[in-house]
């Protein structure tokens, strides 16, 4: 019989941070939701997760834009019927672009479409589930560049500024309903997106997505009173 601690949801599930966290989470026992709109990755991610032996829930592959809120709306509140529960929400997807004032206006609003609004949208839904089981955990992924401007990093930098002040006003606000919200703020972390934002880095100089994977087990396995609104987590060879 396959184990189950519940439900999690993983956005950017298909690479990176979300596909590592998505498959840490599933061997943990949780039936993990992977969202994402590459459906070929998100598919080798589920197939990693299906391994012969392995003794996990089987993975919900949905192959959606999160700026698609109405249907993602829709296709979240299905899973918590058929499920009974969303446990947990690993917000990781995200768009990086270079630069502070050289895009066109159409261009940050882009990202900031993909960073921020398409994040608040899953979060009303999910928030709201969350509200009537009375628990839930939710890990926002948002980045140093969220704590620290830096020349050149001002579009990327504002979204992920705008995504922890939401974070840090739901912490407290939604604390009395049994749902805990955590800001996981990592340096260059050894990804795609990171190499091709241009990162100085060799990859074992980077955090590692495993180092964010265990940073969620930890935070999953403290007391159901503990708090804890952010995490900031920095490369031994700081670059800043």
């Amino acid at each position: 019989m396959k184990m189950n601690k519940g439900v999690a949801i993983i956005t950017g599930a298909s690479q990176g941070i979300g596909a590592t966290v998505a498959k840490g989470l599933a061997k943990d026992g949780y039936r993990v939701v992977l969202i994402a709109r590459n459906k070929r990755n998100l598919d080798k991610v589920y197939d990693e997760i299906m391994k012969p032996g392995d003794n996990t829930p089987e993975p919900v592959v949905l192959p959606l834009d999160i700026r698609d809120y109405e249907h993602l709306d829709g296709e979240i509140k299905k899973i918590n019927q058929r499920y009974g529960t969303i446990d947990i929400l690993v917000n990781a997807a995200a768009l990086f672009v270079d630069g502070s004032l050289n895009e066109p206006v159409g261009n940050f609003r882009e990202i900031m479409e993909t960073n921020v609004i398409a994040q608040y949208a899953i979060l009303q839904t999910v928030t709201g589930i969350m509200k009537n089981q009375k628990s839930g955990y939710i890990f926002n992924i948002a980045s140093r560049a969220a704590k620290y401007g830096f020349p050149g990093g001002g579009i990327y930098g504002s979204t992920k500024f705008a995504f922890t002040g939401l974070t840090e006003s739901l912490y407290r606000e939604l604390a009395p309903s049994g749902i805990r919200l955590t800001s996981l703020c990592p340096g260059w972390v050894n990804t795609e997106m990171a190499k091709a934002a241009g990162t100085p880095l060799k990859d074992e100089e980077m955090i590692q997505p495993d180092d964010l994977l265990n940073t969620i087990r930890y935070l999953l396995n403290l007391s159901e009173n503990v708090c804890i609104r952010e995490i900031i987590i920095e490369m031994k060879k700081s670059i800043i």
